[in-house]
């Protein structure tokens, strides 16, 4: 794994937990994936990831993650986290905050607590 911040890494290992049918082969994935690039949009981000070709797709649906959320450090009301997957590999990673501005904020070195979050609600 490589160059995933300490909050990406814990958000997207939850999310994994979501579908344990795929969790061990997603798990596999992210011990060879690269962080390509990644923005931080004001909203929230978007973390690219690349996956080797070597390693096994899985079958699932796009996105993952509807029930994680995290209270994060400068997010007064917490943030949310989607892995939109492409040809059954992880290709991006998305925080997005419910209510708040990211603009100012440090996402590499952010103080957080992951959480599960029922299906419409916010943190």
């Amino acid at each position: 794994m490589s160059n995933f911040t300490e909050l990406e890494t814990a958000v997207l290992h939850a999310i994994f937990k979501e579908t344990p049918e795929i969790q061990d082969a997603l798990e596999r994935q992210l011990e060879a994936a690269t962080v390509v690039e990644r923005e931080n949009t004001g909203a929230g981000f978007f973390t690219t990831i690349a996956i080797q070709e070597d390693v096994a797709a899985v079958s699932s649906a796009s996105p993952l993650g509807r029930e994680v959320g995290a209270r994060v450090g400068g997010v007064n009301h917490g943030m949310g986290f989607l892995v939109f997957m492409e040809n059954g590999r992880m290709r991006t990673l998305e925080g997005f905050t419910y209510a708040d501005s990211t603009a100012d904020l440090d996402l590499e070195h952010v103080d957080f607590e992951v959480l599960s979050v029922p299906e419409g609600s916010a943190i």
